[in-house]
């Protein structure tokens, strides 16, 4: 399907009954270790530790997943590697980049997609995507290309002109996923 990409990191998340699942995906960019994470933790109240000291490396092409019951720290993880909350120590670097001394270059590099994405539901799906690809400096000729190519492989083509208000929960998270591989 999907040719082996030279991309940011995905994260996705899906919930399943009491137990979630999340899944981290490493791809080239040409950096050392992909992504590495060194003794990282984070408390929410100051007590209890929602990640206590954790430490893996991501090689390009590993991909993880991490499976627990709720309140086992998945989730607190996956939005600590993607900045959309801090933590407590620890490191976190991307490519060489720190994402507390660099955040703007660590994002760059990174593509987080929820189970339930964010998406404008007043745009096409087309329109997202062009949004996102000029958000990341991705060229007219460049990003039409991938569209593409992205949307025949997931079977969007047809929906790309379509609101997204119109879309079902999987067209959507397909949109969502061709807008991160759009953006190089």
């Amino acid at each position: 399907m999907i040719d082996r990409l030279k991309r940011p990191v995905f994260l996705f998340t899906k919930y399943v009954n009491v137990k979630s699942f999340l899944l981290l995906y490493s791809c080239e960019l040409g950096g050392i270790n992909m992504l590495e994470i060194k003794n990282v933790s984070k408390s929410y109240d100051k007590k209890k530790l929602a990640i206590k000291d954790i430490s893996m490396s991501l090689e390009p092409g590993d991909l993880y997943g991490f499976v627990g019951p709720n309140g086992a720290g998945k989730t607190t993880l996956i939005k600590s590697i993607a900045g959309i909350i801090g933590y407590d120590s620890g490191t976190i670097t991307l490519d060489g980049y720190v994402i507390n001394k660099n955040p703007i270059d660590f994002k760059k590099l990174l593509a987080y997609i929820p189970d339930h994405p964010d998406l404008y539901e007043s745009l096409s799906g087309r329109q997202f995507i062009d949004f996102v690809a000029d958000a990341f400096a991705v060229s007219l000729e460049r990003r039409n290309e991938l569209i593409t190519k992205y949307a025949t492989e997931f079977e969007m083509l047809e929906a790309l002109d379509k609101p997204i208000s119109t879309y079902s929960h999987g067209m959507k998270q397909k949109a969502a996923l061709i807008a991160a591989l759009v953006h190089e």
